[in-house]
């Protein structure tokens, strides 16, 4: 009797149980089969969360204290681990259901566990199996897992909290007749969530992360753009149409791969134009002059020119006529009713607006016909008539979409469509026009 009181006040009791697992004083019936029940739910739940587990993680019973054979409702089962785990927490507590009656208990195992996180492991010398095994120690040569690789060509809409993202280095916007882009932040990233949510990108691909700003276009349409994700050239991957409205800021992630180009591509109307979701830069084809901030020419002080007017059956007569150029400005679309375009994406019209006074009485429009322009280079640009309506006029000049300063030349002669003749040779004006760069 002394013996078994020193082994009981030593805390050894639980050996001199003898295997015996009882639940509120009803023996527990195959005890083994409730272990092997429970640690094939926990083998399912840590596949399902991609979580990390190995030979030696297996289910105790737990006693309620050192003094009885009754166990715990639960079952301790590690160790295990999942993302972003600590490694010094490592088991979960999986629920058990006694059978009803007052004789030997069954006990069914939950298919989960109360906690989805592990917790330390407490009071290892009540943690029992009737194999007599014990717990390995501390997580049993277990390390954290990686997050899930995520699937080929994976996307997610952020914010992205612990992604770091950085400005382009250069411009990064595009504009069109309805909706203005610009990509106002770019980055990589290796993972991107927390815990069971985390994710990688697949075998041999990156995360390309990133962020843009959608505002109005240049005004002459109020359809919405339709926006998509391409990658290497390869099939689009469409914006949900419900994110794209004047204002929204979207912030994307792409998996694509490694070393492959990403662009954002942006259908507005009949323009398609795209700009690099890896470092911002605008594609090729995009209309250049439409992302200017500077298209107004500075005033141009007006000048007067000797000059005749002819007809016939009419006298011919000399006049002296004030030429203004009232506006300058350069633009991809020039006007709501002129289809003209300029000859490439790089290109743009420098649009005139003049009048040309005979005397004080007022003649309209300049004709396109008087007007030429030179290029700091030398080049000569005829004048365009924009207008098909030979009552009206719209003087243009196709130039470099980047163009900042040129020579009007004014001069030469003109047959109205009433057949009206204004000459003004040989003489000519010389009209300086220029544009602030950007």
């Amino acid at each position: 009797m002394l013996l078994v009181a020193l082994l009981v006040a030593g805390g050894l009791f639980f050996f001199l149980r003898g295997g015996d697992f009882t639940y509120a004083g009803r023996t527990v019936t195959e005890p083994e089969k409730v272990l092997t029940d429970g640690e094939s739910a926990i083998d399912a739940y840590v596949s399902s969360r991609n979580g990390a587990s190995s030979d030696d993680t297996a289910c105790f019973y737990r006693y309620l204290d050192a003094d009885t054979t009754d166990v715990q409702d639960d079952l301790v089962c590690g160790p295990v681990l999942f993302v972003d785990g600590d490694t010094e927490a490592q088991y979960l507590q999986l629920p058990v259901t006694p059978s009803a009656g007052s004789g030997d208990v069954t006990l069914e195992v939950a298919a989960e566990p109360s906690d989805p996180e592990p917790q330390p492991i407490g009071d290892r010398e009540l943690l029992s199996r009737p194999d007599g095994s014990s717990p390995p120690d501390g997580a049993g040569g277990l390390e954290v897992p990686e997050p899930q690789r995520a699937e080929p060509g994976y996307t997610a809409e952020g914010p992205f909290d612990d992604v770091t993202l950085e400005a382009p280095s250069g411009p990064a916007v595009l504009a069109g007749p309805a909706a203005r882009v610009t990509v106002t932040e770019v980055g990589e990233a290796d993972r991107v969530g927390t815990g069971d949510d985390a994710r990688r990108p697949a075998e041999g691909e990156v995360f390309r992360v990133f962020g843009y700003q959608l505002d109005s276009g240049i005004g002459l349409s109020n359809t919405a753009p339709s926006l998509a994700y391409r990658v290497d050239g390869g099939d689009e991957v469409p914006v949900d149409s419900a994110l794209v409205s004047p204002g929204a800021s979207i912030e994307g992630l792409l998996s694509v791969p490694e070393g492959a180009t990403l662009d954002l591509v942006v259908t507005d109307g009949d323009v398609v134009q795209t700009l690099s979701l890896v470092d911002g830069t605008p594609g090729p084809d995009n209309l250049q002059v439409l992302v200017r901030e500077n298209t107004e020419a500075a005033p141009v002080p007006a000048q007067q020119i000797p000059g005749v007017i002819s007809a016939p059956g009419r006298v011919t007569t000399p006049f002296t006529f004030t030429v203004t150029i009232q506006s300058a400005e350069l633009s991809y679309y020039a006007g709501t009713n002129v289809t003209a375009l300029p000859s490439g994406p790089d290109r743009a019209f420098l649009v005139l607006d003049t009048d040309l006074v005979a005397d004080g009485l007022s003649g309209g429009e300049g004709p396109a016909e008087y007007f030429t322009l030179t290029l700091p280079d030398g080049t000569v640009v005829p004048s365009q008539d924009l207008v098909p309506d030979p009552s009206l006029v719209g003087t243009a000049f196709d130039v470099p979409a980047d163009f900042t300063e040129g020579t009007l030349t004014f001069g030469g002669v003109f047959t109205y469509p009433d057949t009206a003749t204004v000459d003004f040779q040989p003489n000519t004006l010389s009209f300086a026009v220029s544009v602030p760069a950007g």
